[in-house]
């Protein structure tokens, strides 16, 4: 019961990010791109787009790989959707670190938001290294903590409801938007890992 509504959380995250990400494709700058001069150019506006595109369709395809119906029964599926995400991560990841030079709130924000982006590569990376080297333990934990950085996309906006249905002033807590969220999710999803996972048997038969 607890794994499905925490699937079922997270689909819900995913849906929801999806709604809210949509007016950045719009023609204009909309949203946080109106603070900012640099969003007056091309080359950024196509690097911030990628950026959220990428982000987007890791965020939709990362749920479902924990069902572990769906795991055992269509195992080309669930490989061709982890190729799907590792892509996305990699491309989100990479223009998130460009953009992120350029993250309001000073040097704090953007050096959060740097942080994110090579830790996200990094650990997405490893899970595809642990599958590619047979470790199938390896690659749940990495594959969980990977998806617990692509989750913090969620955790940021949520934080961010605070200065937009309060009186707290916007600038520190986009600040701190930049590393609470996806230290807070690691840490959540180790624990996750470290409680709940070691107890279940994998089925190496899924992965071939």
């Amino acid at each position: 019961m607890g794994k499905k509504l925490l699937i079922g959380f997270l689909v819900i995250g995913a849906i929801s990010m999806m709604v809210m990400s949509f007016h950045y494709f719009q023609s204009g700058n909309t949203g946080i791109l109106k603070r900012k001069e640099v969003a007056a150019t091309t080359w950024y506006i196509v690097t911030f787009r990628t950026h959220i595109f990428f982000g987007l369709l890791a965020i939709v395809t990362g749920p479902i790989q924990f069902i572990k119906r769906f795991r055992t029964r269509y195992t080309i599926a669930h490989r061709s959707l982890g190729y799907t995400y590792f892509i996305s991560v990699i491309f989100s990841s990479l223009s998130g670190l460009f953009i992120a030079q350029y993250a309001m709130g000073g040097y704090i924000a953007a050096t959060g938001f740097t942080v994110l982006s090579i830790v996200w590569f990094s650990i997405t990376l490893q899970s595809i290294l642990a599958i590619c080297q047979n470790n199938y333990q390896e690659h749940r934990k990495w594959s969980l903590l990977s998806y617990s950085l692509t989750f913090a996309a969620i955790t940021q906006r949520i934080l961010l409801l605070v200065p937009l249905l309060t009186s707290v002033p916007f600038m520190p807590i986009y600040r701190l938007s930049a590393w609470l969220p996806w230290v807070l999710n690691l840490l959540i999803a180790y624990h996750l890992h470290q409680s709940t996972f070691p107890k279940t048997k994998i089925n190496k038969s899924q992965f071939k």
